[in-house]
Formats: structure tokens, C-alpha cells, sequence
């Protein structure tokens, strides 16, 4: 009797199984789902000499950074406050940006944007450029492994994963705006010469002291 209904459990299990896998297979796999490519895929498509401008803005924080300049001139910021940039910093920024590459694509039209947290985006990263084009980045959340980050280029419907020191340069330049560094103050030694009236010694030789003295003087660069 034991063995009876030991058999029919068995055979309810197996055709309980075999109505999951005519599910996956016949109704599931009909259904159009997002493809998963893996490889390194240009992100972004620009010369860093042809950008003219670069604003990043930050929603979580509610602040923006943007940079301007004309080609082959040197940057500006523009916001949040009007100073001379940090060339070397923005160029920099903008060669990682020119040359990001993702890790891994997730292709189709029916992606699920807040599962990726780009449905709403806390970076948005716009680069224009001399030919008045305009390519925009959207950042959203880090993968579960928490070194890389879901992006999307605005009006394209691919998710892309990519690195997050990228991301995290780009959440710096607004927490910490590119204000061109002021020149450090270096000391210069100017030599100072003190001679003393020549005195007549005890055996009527003539003595002349003199005295040598250094003086630190500070100068700033231009």
C-alpha cells in the first residue's frame, strides 16, 4: 500500500514538472524578451576636442555642474558658479567619457527602465559638441554586485552596465565643482648685502665687515 501511493506521488511530481516545462518552453518562449549580450560596446561616440560643453547633474543631490568653452580655448564653468575651470581635470573626464565601454547589453524594446533605477535617473551626463550635436547618458542604479552601473543613452532603448569609478568621477565633479586651482605661493631667497664702515685695528690695518643676509620673499605664479 505504501509503495502504491509512494508511486503516485512520483508521477504527480513528474507531471507537475512536465506542465512547467511546456509552460517555459511552448508559452514563455514565444513571448519577446530582453536579450542579454555580453562584450564591450562603445558607450558614448565624440572626439574630446570637439566637445564644447559638459554638464553633469545629480538629482539625489539637486545640483548641476556645467562647463563651457570654445574650441581651443580653455573650459569655464558656468555653473553653479561662473570661475576659470580645471582644464586638466574636465579633458580627462571627458577622454574616460569618449572612451566608455560597457560590460555587458541588455537589448529590447520591453525593458523594465525600474529595474535598472533609469526610470528615474540620479546622473544625467550631457556632452555637446562643435557640430552642435548633443549625446546625453543616463545613470542609474549599481548591479547587485556593486561594482558596476546601469546606464542608458537617451533615445536608445539598450541598457548598458559599466564600470562605477566612471560614475563616481562624474558624482564628484558636482559634489566637488572643477574651479581651476589657485597658484600656491612659492618663497623666493633674495640676498641681502650689509657693509659696515671700515674700522682702523690696534695696528692701524684697516678692517672691513661685511655681512650676507638671506631673506625668504614669497611670490605667487601667475
Amino acid at each position: 500500500m505504501k509503495l502504491q501511493q509512494r508511486s503516485t506521488i512520483i508521477v504527480v511530481i513528474v507531471f507537475a514538472l512536465l506542465l512547467v516545462l511546456v509552460y517555459l518552453v511552448e508559452i514563455r518562449g514565444g513571448e519577446e524578451a530582453p536579450g542579454v549580450g555580453e562584450g564591450r560596446v562603445p558607450v558614448f561616440s565624440f572626439a574630446v576636442e570637439d566637445a564644447v560643453l559638459l554638464e553633469v547633474t545629480d538629482s539625489d543631490a539637486g545640483e548641476t555642474v556645467t562647463v563651457r568653452r570654445s574650441v581651443g580655448e580653455a573650459w569655464r564653468m558656468v555653473e553653479p558658479f561662473e570661475a576659470e575651470a580645471d582644464d586638466t581635470r574636465i579633458e580627462g573626464l571627458l577622454g574616460r567619457l569618449s572612451r566608455l565601454e560597457s560590460t555587458r547589453v541588455i537589448q529590447g524594446a520591453d525593458i523594465d527602465l525600474q529595474a535598472f533605477g533609469l526610470s528615474e535617473p540620479s546622473l544625467e551626463v550631457e556632452v555637446g559638441l562643435e557640430s552642435e550635436e548633443t549625446q546625453i547618458l543616463l545613470v542609474g542604479q549599481e548591479n547587485p554586485a556593486g561594482y558596476s552601473h546601469y546606464v542608458q543613452r537617451e533615445g536608445q532603448e539598450d541598457v548598458y552596465l559599466v564600470g562605477s569609478s566612471t560614475v563616481a568621477d562624474l558624482e564628484r565633479l558636482v559634489s566637488e565643482p572643477p574651479e581651476k586651482p589657485t597658484p600656491m605661493p612659492t618663497e623666493t631667497l633674495v640676498p641681502t648685502v650689509i657693509t659696515a664702515t671700515p674700522t682702523v685695528s690696534g695696528a692701524g690695518t684697516p678692517t672691513v665687515i661685511s655681512t650676507l643676509t638671506v631673506r625668504p620673499t614669497s611670490t605667487a605664479e601667475e
